[in-house]
């Protein structure tokens, strides 16, 4: 039934000796499985486990078992454990192989996993992949992503989730359009038969009333149906924990002599134990003998593989639970003695772990940079669940305050996550550390000059020329000849606009040379090869947003000069993004299009799947410019596409694609709500071109659903607020969607006697820019309101035939029907798209998302 696995995580947990068989039970697995997907949802004790290891043992499908535990809490772990578990179907699958030992899986491990499950050869084999205690699992990007992925896993794989608690909403989603179903603890619980069948399986036969009172006190609780088998005769206990409480007291712990009770004590601190482990915690050379002795004895400690022991969580709960009663033991101490031990075998997430728990702060800082230089590469999102899953709200604001790292961690996590508030309030205690000259020396023996120096552009109270000199100021009491051994963290963040990245640099327009040599002359220290890069960049963004193109394409040309073999990927990235940006600026859409088209692939040979999400939202922010539906649908199908509140700063780039494809597909209501997060997120980060393109995009909406007043002040004020740089492209590019209201709002200026704070002239270039734009892209409105069509299966295939250059003559042989026929259809599909021929019908098609990939039958 099973496939075995050298892995502790892919163990199939062993059955107990005694089961009885539960048809009913097993039909209801047989019939959510029709669906390929089956999620067991109760309480710990409901047998959840021993059930669906019954059923499969019955189903003789190969199973995948993959047990999950907090550490797994992160998408680069969550998703090697996924695919390793499929690997094992197909270990000569060298395909899958290659992506699964890509270097960069961690990276981007959803764009990994896709990857992957499209290497798949299709088999005649039929397997279950088995997700134990899936409650564990609660980062936002796995449960945002997770359903996207099985729908992409061959139906040759059953599913099957278990879970202690109520599942995610996308997966609930899922279950309900497989028609699926849940398996609750009203399904999992013991009947009246299956309770005396259970008892008599045991030796033991009980009455009806016996049998009565049982279920009345435990519902039907296996584990609590269980340890009343202890009692003899039945007793009334209090209530279903209570009955595991103390029976565990009074069965296991009363019987244990004080020094056996010490050594569980001492070993229930660690979650999973082996020899060496073992004899640390408990001081003895052969302790791991004891666990073999226990595992004879009852049915509370488990061999997870050849070489580890866990305790049943049931009895790991109640192992802790005492502790709480024993202050003699020092558990801290434990932690930190299990923390050293996994980070002398370089496992630094469980060490970080143990340490955060210890509260170690030498230890949690060694640990964050080994994960930050030999893990964590650079995809900030990455970084980010890191720190969510092993750090967050686990350690005291006291002891933060006290550790200098910890505060950069903090401050970072924080202005990634979108908390602006609480990202200057770290910031604050960074400067006041780093500004008393008896810690400066600290700071240069901490590997940590390379943070510190990014971390202060977060800073939105102050802009980036502002900081830079103060920053000079600070560099002034380096050492002399200093040798900076540090961890460079990501530039830009991974946003894909170098002057729309950690910060917005729009300030620096009304000295831009001077101010550009002021950055460089403040980090070249640090960033020796990127800097250069970096102003060039800025500069040629600026210079774009004043729709200077020609300057801002002789520019980003200097930059393509100084690129070498080794610059960083992600300015690499930057750079061929404005590019693209420009080229479509200067009437070259095929160049630009063809530079992202070349990006998309060296994003796959470079092994930098974390960059595309960003990518993506360029690409696809092109293509709504032309109103493009199929686009906008793809992209919100995506699976790191959310809204969640509160929005997350590193991902401002995505939102704005999502609100125009949300435009695109006319749907208002969530259009206005996104809006109106972004222009709270972008005004509490005072990043004056992210506001405008907020108030862009609102202006657009509102006068597209016919609120043409809102819509000109909205527009007005973004002007206004524009007008000291010059800024033009910001509002422009949305060309003919932002058209009419710049017409209505010169007619309004032009008729008015008084003279207002909008400059006419700056009005004009705006308008004349937008003009210019509105002639090589729709708009994102262009389709607004208009009603979804629909078509036939035989008009699609018309449709998609037309789309591949056939004729009439042609598709009549291709589908052998009649001329007639063929016609009649074609007359019908024109009709439908209110086009006159071919040509039309495709574009139309294409605008509007109706273009099928693959011919269908008639």
């Amino acid at each position: 039934m099973t496939i075995n696995y050298t892995t502790d995580k892919f163990m199939c947990p062993s059955l107990p000796e005694i089961c009885i068989p539960r048809p009913e039970l097993f039909n209801l697995y047989n019939k959510a499985m029709k669906t390929c997907l089956v999620a067991v949802c109760a309480p710990a004790g409901y047998g959840k486990t021993v059930s669906t290891l019954l059923w499969a043992r019955e189903s003789k499908r190969k199973c995948i078992w993959i047990v999950l535990d907090e550490y797994d809490n992160i998408p680069s772990l969550f998703y090697n454990l996924f695919c390793t578990g499929i690997f094992s179907t197909q270990p000569n699958n060298k395909y899958m192989k290659e992506v699964l030992n890509s270097y960069t899986f961690k990276s981007a491990p959803i764009e990994h996993t896709i990857r992957f499950l499209s290497k798949i050869e299709q088999d005649e084999q039929s397997y279950t992949l088995i997700f134990d205690d899936f409650d564990t699992i609660t980062n936002q990007t796995i449960l945002e992503s997770f359903s996207f992925i099985l729908k992409r896993l061959p139906h040759s794989f059953n599913v099957v989730i278990l879970s202690r608690g109520h599942l995610f909403e996308n997966l609930n989603e899922l279950i309900e359009n497989r028609n699926s179903f849940i398996i609750t603890s009203e399904s999992l619980a013991f009947s009246l038969a299956e309770t005396h069948g259970y008892y008599r399986a045991l030796g033991r036969n009980i009455n009806n009333s016996e049998a009565q009172l049982i279920l009345e006190m435990t519902g039907g609780w296996a584990v609590g149906i269980h340890t009343l088998l202890q009692n003899d005769p039945i007793e009334d206990l209090k209530d279903s924990e209570q009955i595991l409480y103390d029976y565990l007291t009074k069965n296991i712990w009363n019987k244990c002599n004080a020094e056996l009770r010490e050594f569980m004590l001492l070993t229930a601190v660690a979650d999973e134990l082996d020899a060496e482990l073992c004899s640390i915690l408990t001081d003895r050379k052969k302790a791991i003998v004891i666990f073999e002795k226990l595992i004879i004895q009852n049915a509370f400690i488990i061999k997870s593989s050849p070489d580890n022991y866990q305790y049943h969580l049931l009895f790991l709960n109640f192992l802790r639970y005492k502790l709480k009663e024993r202050p003699d033991v020092n558990v801290q101490e434990i932690n930190l003695k299990i923390a050293d031990f996994y980070y002398k075998r370089r496992d630094f997430f469980t060490a970080l772990d143990f340490y955060v728990r210890s509260e170690n702060i030498d230890g949690i800082n060694r640990s964050f940079f080994q994960l930050n230089t030999s893990f964590m590469d650079f995809s900030v999102e990455e970084w980010l669940n890191l720190f969510t899953t092993l750090v967050k709200n686990r350690l005291s604001e006291e002891i933060v305050q006290n550790d200098f790292s910890l505060l950069l961690e903090y401050a970072w996590a924080n202005f990634l996550n979108g908390n602006a508030q609480s990202t200057l309030y770290y910031i604050d205690r960074i400067n006041a550390y780093i500004t008393v000259k008896e810690n400066l020396e600290t700071i240069f023996q901490s590997d940590l000059i390379g943070s510190i120096g990014i971390i202060r552009f977060a800073d939105f109270r102050q802009g980036i020329c502002t900081y830079s000199k103060d920053f000079s100021e600070w560099v002034r009491f380096f050492p002399e000849n200093h040798s900076f051994k540090m961890y460079t963290p990501s530039i830009t963040q991974n946003f894909p606009i170098m002057h729309r990245s950690i910060c917005d640099c729009l300030e620096i327009l009304s000295d831009m040379d001077n101010q550009l040599q002021i950055i460089k002359d403040a980090f070249s220290i640090f960033f020796p090869q990127e800097i250069d890069l970096f102003c060039y960049c800025v500069k040629a963004g600026l210079y774009y947003e004043l729709n200077e193109i020609e300057k801002a394409y002789q520019t980003i040309g200097l930059a393509q000069n100084i690129v070498k073999k080794d610059t960083r990927f992600e300015m690499q990235f930057c750079l061929s993004m404005l590019l693209s940006h420009i080229l479509n600026a200067m009437e070259n859409k095929r160049e630009s299009e063809n530079i992202r088209l070349n990006f998309r692939l060296r994003i796959q040979n470079e092994n930098a799947p974390f960059l595309y999400p960003n990518f993506l939202a360029i690409d696809v922010k092109h293509r709504l410019w032309d109103a493009d539906r199929k686009a906008a649908n793809m992209w919100l199908e995506e699976p790191y596409i959310s809204t969640e509140e509160p929005l997350r700063f590193y991902r401002l780039y995505q939102y704005f694609t999502t609100a125009r494809a949300y435009i695109v597909l006319s749907k208002s209501s969530e259009a206005l709500a996104l809006l109106e997060n972004l222009k709270k997120i972008s005004t509490d980060y005072r990043r004056p071109l992210d506001i405008a393109e907020t108030g862009v995009l609102k202006a657009i909406l509102e006068w597209a659903i016919g609120s043409r007043t809102e819509a000109i002040q909205l527009l007005e004020t973004v002007l206004i607020d524009l007008q000291p740089y010059q800024a033009i492209r910001i509002v422009s590019d949305e060309g003919a969607s932002v058209l009419p209201i710049l017409k209505k709002l010169s007619t309004q200026i032009d008729s008015s006697d008084s003279i207002g704070p909008l400059n006419p002239h700056y009005l004009k270039q705006v308008y004349l820019c937008a003009y210019q734009v509105s002639k090589k892209h729709r708009g994102i409105t262009a389709l607004f309101n208009e009603k979804s069509i629909k078509l036939s299966k035989q008009q699609k295939t018309i449709l998609s035939l037309l789309a591949k250059g056939y004729n009439n003559i042609e598709i009549v042989e291709l589908t052998g029907r009649t001329i007639n026929t063929v016609k009649s259809h074609t007359k019908m599909l024109y009709l439908k798209l209110d086009v006159h021929n071919a040509a039309d019908a495709v574009l139309k098609a294409k605008q509007l998302g109706l273009l099928e990939s693959s011919v269908q039958n008639f």
